[in-house]
């Protein structure tokens, strides 16, 4: 009898414990705000970023890395840009068209040839997919961190394939409008 109710208290602990574990990341994704980097004051999550049709965003690496994708022992510095026409403002955010750009991994440099995306209608995550030069294809999503003084800063994630090779990308990136 005494072991049955050990038991019964081992596995009901266990399961208070993974009720918790369960609950803690979406207990924590409401209660922890952004961080404004230029004066490390919390900023208003309803405060949208606004973009207009036919403006263009260029994204820019400040600094950046990759590595092969099954070998992680190859790896190397990585450097690029990502030009992007803003074609529709929706409701719900806006549809974004990859006009240019250029992408070097290690030593091999690609041309950004085309492609799609979406950002939401905070301006703070976009994704999308992409082709590039020698039959590259890629899919890419860039979240906002915010600005520091008047440069905005994001980070830009890649799953570039070339061929054979698949890739893995990470740049900070600079954001500019026109």
């Amino acid at each position: 009898m005494k072991t049955t109710s050990v038991a019964i208290g081992g596995v009901a602990g266990v399961l208070a414990v993974l009720a918790m574990l369960v609950a803690y990341p979406a207990i924590a994704a409401t209660q922890v705000p952004s961080l404004q980097l230029a004066n490390r004051q919390t900023t208003n999550l309803n405060s949208a970023v606004t973009f207009t049709a036919g403006q263009t965003i260029t994204l820019t690496s400040s600094a950046g890395g990759y590595r092969v994708i099954g070998d992680p022992a190859q790896n190397g510095t990585a450097s690029g840009t990502l030009t992007l026409k803003v074609d529709g403002v929706l409701k719900g955010g806006y549809v974004v068209t990859v006009s240019g750009g250029s992408l070097t991994i290690g030593t091999n440099i690609f041309t950004v040839t085309g492609g799609s995306a979406e950002i939401g209608h905070y301006g703070r995550f976009m994704v999308g997919q992409g082709t590039a030069s020698n039959s590259a294809l890629f899919l890419f999503q860039e979240r906002s961190l915010g600005k520091f003084g008047i440069t905005s800063y994001g980070v830009l994630t890649l799953d570039f394939s070339n061929g054979a090779t698949e890739y893995g990308v990470r740049l900070l990136v600079t954001a500019a409008t026109a």
